[in-house]
């Protein structure tokens, strides 16, 4: 990669940020309308960030994982009990969402780490189940289908400012997310990703990695899923169940999963399509999984590597014609 390049890369992301911030000011002009689409941005950067958290074990790990949402339930639901009962601030159960769910990955993990390949993803998708059959059925503690309503909202907490709190979280999480892929442990991922034999040959504790890498991705599916749940100011059994988590595997893939930002990219293009649909005709939104089919199948033909991988194709042949043509 160029000097120049990485200078217009690094320019662009921060025009892009600084966008984001500037965001609330334009959508305050618009009355309701703008409220909703504060609301709707609110929600896609939550959910970039719980993609993002499932892509350091599936695209940086390459552990398939069908239970990730187990992790972003039992953070909104840890919130939700630690705000509405105990009577903590929003940070204290952010902090406890993030621990408790941590606390799960490492139960979870340090079973499906001993497993590969489709055991490996199955056993996830039964502890996942098992979780989500508790909260349902546990209706003193959880309020089964019913779920937790009224968690309490800080007085300064508006919608604007609650925008600022997530963007300003998920910018700080991609920097953490970012130090962690480039540091050794990243690296050292990314070999047992490739080939786990040949790590273990070399003497890397394939095992012990693989579980410290759930545990990360567990805490920041547990931040992103107290942060989802202040925003809604309830929870209910769906944050748990196994189609929370299939939405965060194909937004991985729709985005590029072998890519730092394509998750969130995906899942931000995702969440677009499904407001607009349902913005058209209500109906529509009954037919999203026949969208979500049509999706799906155009990547796997047209983009195996997600948006994110066809930009980069599309770039580089850019770039060769560019270069073909000075030469001509």
């Amino acid at each position: 990669m160029s000097v120049s390049w990485k200078h217009k890369k690094n320019a662009g992301v921060a025009i892009a940020i600084l966008a984001l911030f500037i965001l609330p000011l334009f959508l305050s002009q618009l009355g309701k309308t703008g409220q909703f689409w504060t609301w709707v941005v609110t929600e896609m950067i939550i959910m970039a960030l719980y993609v993002m958290s499932l892509n350091l074990v599936l695209g940086y790990g390459g552990m398939v994982s069908f239970g990730h949402a187990a992790f972003f339930g039992v953070g909104a639901y840890t919130l939700a009990l630690l705000m509405k009962n105990a009577g903590l601030s929003l940070i204290l159960a952010l902090l406890g969402a993030c621990g408790l769910a941590a606390v799960a990955a490492w139960i979870i993990g340090w079973f499906c780490v001993r497993l590969f390949g489709l055991y490996s993803a199955m056993l996830t998708l039964a502890f996942a189940q098992l979780i989500y059959i508790i909260a349902l059925k546990w209706y003193d503690f959880t309020g089964g289908d019913d779920g937790i309503h009224g968690i309490p909202v800080p007085a300064f907490l508006s919608p604007v400012n609650y925008y600022l709190v997530c963007l300003t979280v998920f910018i700080a999480c991609l920097l953490i997310m970012k130090i962690i892929i480039n540091s050794s442990f990243g690296l050292t991922i990314r070999i047992i990703r490739e080939n786990a034999e040949r790590a273990k040959f070399i003497g890397i504790n394939v095992r012990r990695y693989q579980l410290i890498n759930f545990i990360i991705a567990g805490a920041f599916a547990g931040l992103a899923g107290g942060l989802f749940a202040e925003l809604n100011r309830f929870v209910q059994t769906e944050f748990l169940h196994w189609s929370k988590s299939g939405d965060a595997v194909l937004a991985c893939l729709v985005g590029g999963m072998y890519s730092f930002i394509g998750p969130a990219i995906g899942s931000t293009v995702l969440i677009f399509l499904r407001i607009i649909l349902q913005q058209l005709h209500q109906d529509l939104v009954q037919s999203w999984a026949i969208f979500l089919g049509i999706i799906l199948l155009a990547v796997v033909l047209f983009a195996p590597d997600g948006f994110v991988g066809l930009y980069n194709r599309l770039l580089k042949k850019t770039q060769r014609n560019a270069e073909m043509n000075k030469s001509n």
